[in-house]
């Protein structure tokens, strides 16, 4: 269940600042480069959500990574959003974007922190694994 509401949170989370900055790129990128510059960071945490569930791989954590990469990205552009509406911008749907700005935050800092705790757990990156037997190799 909770991580179900990681993933939905995610996904949620576009509506608030990378919305509003492919509202902003729209009107000179058209609308599909927008959409697919401010989705990336997003796509990445939900496929790094995903891989949370799974063990650890090489897949999983170039994933998990990739994930919390992209929180930093999406996180600046809740702060750039939240900025431009301190500055008095106003657009039509601004309540979703301050939602999504909410949501986008508290997922953030959930999505960090359940990844570290998945990094950290055996088999986790801290642990070194490579995916190498660790029983040695001798004749039988």
């Amino acid at each position: 269940m909770k991580d179900a509401v990681l993933k939905i949170a995610a996904l949620f989370s576009y509506c608030g600042g990378p919305l509003f900055i492919a509202d902003l790129l729209k009107p000179g990128l058209g609308t599909g480069l927008p959409f697919f510059i401010t989705f990336l960071p997003v796509g990445l945490m939900v496929l790094g959500a995903l891989c949370l569930d799974e063990t650890h791989n090489r897949w999983s954590f170039m994933a998990v990574a990739a994930g919390r990469q992209s929180v930093y990205v999406a996180f600046g552009m809740h702060l750039y959003a939240l900025w431009c509406f301190v500055e008095g911008v106003r657009v039509p749907d601004q309540r979703l974007h301050y939602i999504g700005i909410a949501v986008g935050m508290v997922w953030s800092v959930a999505y960090l922190r359940a990844a570290r705790r998945w990094m950290s757990s055996p088999g986790g990156a801290a642990a070194g694994d490579d995916g190498a037997p660790t029983r040695p190799i001798e004749p039988s």
